[in-house]
């Protein structure tokens, strides 16, 4: 890989004098080139498509939010690359409990003015925004497609998980599903959790990783972010952080009082519950179809969380933090 990433930066003119792996990148791998640019080799087959939609999207969106300028995006020795300027700041998660209350609330009310900028930008159709071969009418068939893809993948690929755990999820979706019947598709980032924005002299000073941003009612904003709260180990980019769902408990309270109309979506913890559900089970699969050289198919060896994700999203005892 070091070969690569000196080719990539001599193709594009820098220096490249100090080469730091970073780690967090769960698709693409990820590089700090001399303290300046941030590059990203694309992984997985779509990942042209990818991270070209999301510089196309940075681009629209520089005057609008703060997100970090592109560079370059390219492909170079079959790998599709994007270099970015690296913007100053701390991972919101990292700093949130050190911070007075009036800084958390400024940061959820920043926050809130550029969700409303998101929701503003609005489509035709449902669906990601890479992904223009598949886009849908209604968000309830866009969902349902997610969601059997995942199904039929487990199927195909012989994938074991707890007994009746894949039978309990789908006839939770499917008994529930009418519930997503509501909602105009508006950009969404996708993967809005507290390590994608940085924090620098109490300002939000840049929005990240918008390259699974989707076509979709504004409410799927809230999943990742109340994921991240109440998993927030899960997220934990960097050895010995340990956080509770304690830690960020308070967030949705100032969110939801800058960015009320964020809420008002009808049957919203319905919603919240099959939002949970896909995601889990497609972040299963993901990270099943990744390790099958070490880990066989019929191995219930796995990371139990997704699992355990499933059970809180559905039974009504479940953790839940608005």
């Amino acid at each position: 890989m070091n070969d690569i990433v000196a080719r990539i930066c001599q193709k594009e003119g820098l220096d490249a004098r100090k080469i730091q792996p970073l780690s967090g990148g769960q698709v693409n791998q990820v590089f700090l080139i001399d303290d300046r640019y941030i590059l990203r080799i694309g992984g997985r087959e779509d990942a042209f498509q990818r991270l070209k939609t999301e510089t196309e999207l940075i681009q629209r969106l520089a005057n609008q939010a703060p997100v970090a300028r592109v560079y370059a995006f390219a492909q170079e020795g079959g790998l599709v690359y994007q270099i970015q300027q690296r913007v100053q700041g701390e991972k919101l998660y990292t700093i949130w409990n050190q911070l007075s209350p009036k800084a958390q609330d400024n940061l959820a009310g920043e926050l809130a003015e550029y969700l409303k900028i998101f929701r503003q930008i609005t489509f035709a159709k449902f669906g990601y925004l890479y992904d223009p071969l598949h886009q849908f009418d209604s968000w309830q068939d866009c969902l349902a497609f997610e969601f059997n893809r995942t199904l039929a993948e487990f199927q195909a690929l012989g994938i074991s998980t707890f007994p009746g755990m894949l039978d309990l999820a789908k006839d939770f979706f499917e008994n529930n599903r009418g519930a997503l019947a509501e909602g105009a598709a508006a950009l969404v980032h996708g993967d809005l959790w507290m390590g994608n924005i940085l924090v620098d002299k109490g300002k939000i000073s840049a929005i990240l990783d918008f390259e699974y941003a989707m076509q979709a009612p504004a409410d799927f904003e809230l999943f990742k972010m109340e994921d991240f709260c109440l998993y927030p180990n899960d997220y934990a980019e960097e050895e010995g952080e340990d956080y509770c769902t304690g830690d960020f408990a308070g967030f949705f309270r100032l969110l939801r009082r800058h960015d009320p109309d964020l809420f008002t979506t009808g049957h919203l913890r319905t919603r919240m519950s099959l939002y949970q559900i896909e995601s889990a089970l497609s972040d299963s699969l993901a990270w099943r179809k990744d390790n099958l050289k070490t880990i066989p198919p019929d191995s219930l060896k796995a990371k139990d969380f997704y699992m355990a994700r499933i059970t809180n999203a559905i039974f009504r005892d479940g953790v839940r933090l608005f």
